[in-house]
């Protein structure tokens, strides 16, 4: 009896020690995960600026050369599909064809690339900061980034939706102080097929048209 007793004792100081190993194990490494994040979403920034700085005379010079030159750059931490996918909607994403969905990515990917060089050429890397990011639902596959940017004086929130896909971090989504920039370009989407009688192909191949002429 005096055994059993003493036998459960060491058996719960072992699992107490290294529950308490597991657990302090476990939270140095999300700490770590979360401090890998924030430095690589720095290194990307820093070599996306260096892009933007070098090369901002082909702004005027050679518009479509430098939104190539950015699309390279900031790929890294940008997926255009995944983006596109929301853009299109899941219910109409389900119902296209692979062609269709291949070619409103294409289509897509330069308003995509035009909207955040258009972002970011007004920026410097030292006025842009991390300040914090949070994983909603306790989901480590998904985080929300919040930033700050000084622009003339002005703070201006941004925050990026990103999403872990085959182990890199990508932005899925951005919102610049206030305006998400996915949800107007998904109701201009669904602005097109409905003016086309809810077809796929209208939306898709008068994707270009400015916002204005959609109504």
């Amino acid at each position: 009896m005096l055994f059993t007793e003493f036998y459960n004792k060491l058996l719960q100081l072992f699992f107490m020690r290294n529950f308490f190993f597991i657990l302090l194990f476990f939270s140095s490494h999300l700490i770590f995960s979360d401090e890998i994040l924030e430095i690589y979403l720095d290194e990307q920034h820093y070599k996306l600026f260096d892009y933007i700085n070098k090369k901002s005379d082909l702004i005027d010079e050679d518009y479509d050369a430098f939104i190539k030159g950015f699309e390279l750059s900031i790929k890294e931490i940008i997926d255009p599909k995944e983006i596109s996918k929301r853009v299109m909607g899941k219910k109409i994403y389900n119902e296209a064809s692979d062609p269709q969905k291949e070619k409103f990515n294409l289509k897509f990917k330069n308003t995509l690339f035009e909207s955040y060089a258009s972002a970011f050429k007004e920026i410097n890397y030292e006025d842009l900061k991390i300040v914090s990011h949070y994983h909603p639902k306790e989901n480590m596959n998904n985080a929300v980034v919040k930033l700050k940017v000084n622009l003339s004086g002005r703070n201006i929130d941004f925050v990026y939706k990103m999403k872990s896909i085959n182990g890199n971090w990508k932005i899925i989504g951005l919102i610049i102080d206030g305006v998400d920039l996915i949800s107007i370009f998904r109701k201009q989407f669904i602005n097109l097929f409905l003016e086309g009688n809810k077809n796929i192909n209208y939306a898709i191949d008068n994707w270009d048209l400015p916002v204005e002429a959609n109504g």
